[in-house]
């Protein structure tokens, strides 16, 4: 026996499914709503208490530079220090590093790494131990890890152990932050710092991670990464 199709049995399916379609694509759409403002303000938490780990004097901030610089303010209004957000490529994925400057001093360095950096190896940058070493370094010299040092560099930080690679990109971080300063504060030129290589040190928006998202994902640095390893 033959089937006969009729406009009944192919409207009925087809009005069922255009529903559910709608019905699909309006609680996708609340649900990310929802979510998103969820987000946000997990990541301004997060950016607030990194400015505050790195400007631990400041009462607010003012936004200087968007998503890049703040002043840190006491409860008077008056300038205690600078939080500064950069960021470049580590041994196996995104380093974002905010870095506290007063008084043409680093005051504190805090450091996050996205979840493709080796564990227990890069991440350990972020380590207390290693964040330590930047504190008190003038912005008048450039820093380096200590086994990149030449007869001129004063101003040096011991890698963390097998994670060289990581160590160098927090400090490149760092350099970066420290020229951004010298050009928006102190009036200094870039040469105080050495002239910092900032061919794969970014700072922009912010992700779910915390405070900065990198740009940069295809530096000549990140090419060797694969080939030398940490």
């Amino acid at each position: 026996m033959r089937y006969k199709i009729t406009p009944k049995a192919v409207l009925i399916p087809t009005i069922s499914l255009f529903l559910i379609c709608i019905f699909v694509t309006a609680a996708l759409a609340l649900t990310n709503s929802v979510t998103a403002d969820k987000i946000a303000a997990n990541e301004e938490q997060s950016k607030q208490e990194s400015m505050k780990t790195v400007c631990p004097d400041a009462a607010d901030f003012e936004e200087i530079i968007p998503d890049i610089m703040y002043a840190g303010k006491d409860s008077s209004g008056n300038t205690v220090g600078y939080a500064i957000a950069t960021a470049t490529q580590g041994y196996g994925g995104q380093v974002k590093v905010m870095t506290g400057i007063a008084d043409d001093k680093i005051i504190a360095v805090d450091v996050f790494y996205n979840d493709e950096e080796t564990p227990g190896l890069g991440k350990n940058t972020s380590n207390e131990s290693f964040r330590d070493q930047y504190k008190g370094l003038s912005i008048n010299e450039e820093i380096v890890v200590s086994k990149d040092a030449g007869s001129g560099n004063a101003q040096t930080v011991d890698a963390v152990t097998s994670a060289t690679i990581s160590s160098r990109a927090v400090t490149k971080a760092v350099n970066a932050a420290v020229e951004i300063y010298n050009e928006n504060v102190s009036g200094a030129s870039a040469s105080s710092t050495g002239g910092v290589d900032d061919s794969s040190v970014t700072a922009a928006d912010g992700d779910d991670n915390g405070y900065t998202s990198v740009a940069d994902k295809h530096s000549k640095e990140s090419a060797e990464n694969a080939k030398e390893g940490e």
